[in-house]
Parts: structure tokens; sequence; C-alpha cells
């Protein structure tokens, strides 16, 4: 393998940064973003949050097929008994090591910006080329409810094609986007069709997976800059989209000041389940207050320390429940 591809690069990266050998199913959950107990407080731990959940739309076939590859090329082994996987053989993984990661509080908000986007483009060049009659690029209705949304803040506006264009001229001219073709080619307008991932990966002779990590990481960053861009920061979905269901409904009778018994009480479902819940609503918003944080202080040494295991942790500060010891591993997050 001369050219490490950037799946199996995301795969390295990952397992170098545990630091002790994974299974298949905990590298499947931090790879499409599944917000487990275990898998949000170990990217933590590991202090890689920033790289958790890059692929959504991973199936374990083909994660399964990678880890067999990477093990073939005698970069990844696998133990026997345990079935856990871990790193035989050094590889660089620049690509994952790039400023600008932020996948614990993006996760698949770039994603359904990116639907959005596509549809607005669409929306707004057929109406400057008065073309009404044509089918939606994007049918999520979701997405359609979200632009018709948008589009009435700029109901008076006449200029909104060319604001539209100055904003995506401005974010795909900067020097982090390396391939404006890979957004631009999926655009759709006028007379022009829009071309899939797959199209666009195979006119550059790449991997569908290689367009897409690199398309997503220009849209990390454009995340970080959306204040700069105005039109297209209304098109992106807010943080709340990013907890689980059920710890979305927990999250709203935290927000009306319900208290930690009266919320377990409430929603019928067990203290640990509750307790998973605002573990993941402290990862995912930081200056969110939650019952029983601890102290300052101690999360602040938990946090300086390089521990591999919430049982370090424990033995190390045994006045605290494992509740309170994932609470200040996920705390101090900047999302």
């Amino acid at each position: 393998m001369n050219r490490v591809e950037l799946l199996d690069q995301y795969i390295v990266a990952l397992l170098t940064a545990f630091k002790r050998p994974r299974k298949t199913p905990f590298l499947y959950a931090v790879m499409t973003g599944r917000r487990t107990g275990q898998a949000v407080t170990d990217v933590y731990l590991a202090k890689i949050n920033s790289l958790f959940g890059l692929s959504p739309f991973l199936t374990e076939e083909i994660l399964t097929a990678r880890l067999k590859k990477l093990r073939h090329a005698g970069i990844l082994d696998i133990e026997a008994e345990t079935k856990e996987w871990s790193v035989q053989k050094s590889v660089v993984t620049p690509f994952f090591e790039l400023e600008g990661w932020n996948g614990f509080w993006l996760q698949e908000r770039p994603l359904l910006f990116f639907q959005n986007l596509l549809l607005a483009i669409q929306v707004v060049s057929n109406k400057h080329h008065k073309k009404k009659h044509y089918m939606p690029v994007v049918r999520d209705k979701k997405a359609q409810f979200w632009i018709k949304k948008w589009l009435v803040n700029f109901s008076k506006a006449a200029d909104l094609n060319e604001r539209l264009f100055l904003e995506l001229e401005a974010w795909l001219s900067k020097p982090y986007i390396s391939k404006p073709e890979f957004y631009t080619d999926q655009f759709s307008g006028g007379e022009i069709v829009g071309e899939t991932l797959e199209q666009i990966a195979d006119a550059h002779s790449l991997l569908t997976e290689d367009v897409y990590f690199e398309s997503l990481y220009g849209l990390h960053r454009l995340f970080l800059e959306k204040d700069d861009y105005p039109l297209l920061r209304l098109l992106m979905p807010r943080r709340e989209a990013l907890l689980t269901l059920s710890g979305k409904k927990t999250y709203g009778f935290l927000k009306k000041g319900y208290d930690f018994d009266e919320i377990v009480q409430m929603r019928n479902l067990r203290t640990s389940t509750i307790e998973d819940h605002f573990v993941e609503i402290k990862a995912t918003f930081p200056s969110q207050a939650v019952p029983r944080m601890p102290e300052e202080m101690i999360v602040d040494e938990i946090q300086a320390r390089d521990f591999l295991s919430l049982k370090e942790i424990k033995t190390a500060f045994p006045e605290l429940d494992y509740y309170q010891i994932r609470l200040a591993v996920v705390a101090g997050g900047k999302a």
C-alpha cells in the first residue's frame, strides 16, 4: 500500500489515538457517530472528539472489508480471542491531523447543510433564469421546508442570486479548498444538472470516499467561519440536531428547570439512561449546567491528565461515581 486511502487513514488515526485495541462494533459506533455512553466518553478520553462520526453512511460490510485489507497490508492486526484490532505498523494520517475537524459538534450537520445548499442554489438559479417547472434535486421534505423558510428572509431581495454567488465564491476560494469542483459539480440550476459524488470521483479517477472526505473537510471549515457568511449560515442546522431523539426530550425537561429525579419520573426511564442523556447533553452543550456535575477543580485535573479508562479515573478519584466521572471527561469541550 503506497498511498493510504482516506477511509483507511481515518481507521488508523482512530486506532492510534485510542492507544489500546478496539473491537469492530466500537469502531463502527465512533465512525458513524453513534452517541453511546462508551463511544462518547472514550473519544473524549482519547482526545479525539474532533474526529467523531465523520462517516455516518459507512456500512459494517465496508468497515469489515477495510479492516481485513489493512490487516493484509500488515498495518493492523486482530487478537484471535478478543477480536480486538490494533495498529501494528505506524502509518502517517496527515489528512486527519489538519486543523478544523470538528466531528463531535458537527456530525451530520454539514451534510444536512449541503443538502439545503444544493436545493437553495437550484431554486435561486431557476428563479434567476425564470424557470418555473422543474424537479427538485433534493426530495427530502425537511430540506424543502427549510428552503421555503430561508427564502422568506429574502422575499424582497432582488440581488439574492448575486449575494449567494459571492458567498460561495469567497468560501470556495479559501486555501483549504483543494478542489472547488468537488462542490460546484454537484450544483444544479437552469439547464445544468449536478453530478453525484460517484460521478465526480470517476471523472477524477478517485475513490468516492476520498472525494467525500475532501468535501467534508471544507464543510467543517465553513462551519467554523459561519459568521462570515450570513446567507449560508441560515442554511445550517442547529446543534440540537446532534442529540439522540430520547436525549432531546430529556434536554427539553432540563431546560424547563426540572431536576434529576423529576426527569427520571416524568420520562419513566432507568436512572442510568437519564445519566447517559446528561452526559450526551454536557458533551454537546459544554456551557449547559447538568445535575451532580463535579467541582471545576476536579474536572480540570481529570482533563489535564492522560487517563486511558474510566477505571483509572475511579482509582484516582474514588469519591466520584461513574456518572460524575463521565461528566468530567466530556466537560470542557469547545463547540
